[in-house]
């Protein structure tokens, strides 16, 4: 399948009104950064491929040379991008994170940590969920489910946003908004580490992109009967069958 650069109205999350962006806590660096991130790890640019120089990177963004130069920097520490002196940035060729990579290192041991988080309060919302859902809100869960599937299973793209998606239905169908906040503080950074650990390590996003929407789907099953207890079940499994995926991806092939 041939990906195609996408323009920048067209990247997930960088719209010129952020109101009702999922990442609409960020700045543009992190925007810009989180835009070339994907593009990066989602094949677009190549390995050995160069990115679009600063000005037409501050042209296509409408922001400002500092501004771009933050993102790049970001993409240099986490070893996506070389700058190459009077040539611009290129893509690096991917590599297996070692024991001593301190980057990687770092970024996995903050998800985890979130995951810790996710594991205490999203249980009781996917319960909460069960038990308060109206038909609007079951309605929500179903198109995230959906729209998953079709993007990210069928068409085997990366969504950046669309697993999110999900949750943020789940905990908003809660009736509860406390715990649609505590979700949204850390499902940024666990976005970008679920695929920089992937992009490294040539995780199999097909493989897993079908046990995560299988997985949503269980969840939305449940939701959907009101059984409680099963959605809470179901989305503490769905969490630490994300920490599987990430401290052992070959193993989670099978699981």
């Amino acid at each position: 399948m041939t990906l195609a650069r996408k323009t920048v109205k067209e990247a997930v999350g960088f719209k010129a009104d952020r109101g009702n962006s999922p990442l609409n806590r960020t700045s543009y660096a992190d925007q810009a950064y989180a835009y070339l991130f994907h593009q990066i790890t989602s094949g677009v640019y190549g390995e050995g491929e160069a990115l679009p120089s600063e000005n037409e990177l501050c042209t296509l963004f409408g922001i400002s040379r500092p501004v771009i130069r933050k993102a790049l920097e970001k993409l240099r520490e986490d070893d996506l991008i070389e700058s190459r002196r009077g040539a611009g940035s290129f893509v690096k060729p991917r590599r297996r994170p070692t024991a001593r990579d301190d980057v990687t290192a770092s970024r996995l041991r903050e998800l985890l940590m979130n995951l810790e988080f996710r594991k205490v309060i999203e249980p009781e919302a996917a319960s909460l969920a069960a038990r308060r859902r109206t038909d609007a809100d079951l309605a929500i869960i179903k198109a995230a489910v959906d729209e998953f599937e079709d993007y990210c299973v069928r068409q085997g793209k990366v969504g950046r946003h669309l697993d999110f998606k999900f949750h943020h239905a789940v905990a908003t169908a809660s009736g509860n908004h406390r715990f649609v906040d505590a979700i949204s503080a850390v499902e940024y950074d666990i976005d970008n580490a679920v695929n920089l650990a992937r992009y490294l390590g040539r995780f199999d996003h097909l493989e897993r992109a079908t046990k995560v929407w299988k997985e949503h789907l269980g969840m939305y099953e449940a939701i959907e009967r009101q059984d409680a207890d099963e959605a809470r079940r179901l989305m503490a499994d769905h969490l630490e069958q994300a920490r599987i995926r990430m401290m052992s991806p070959e193993a989670s092939d099978s699981g």
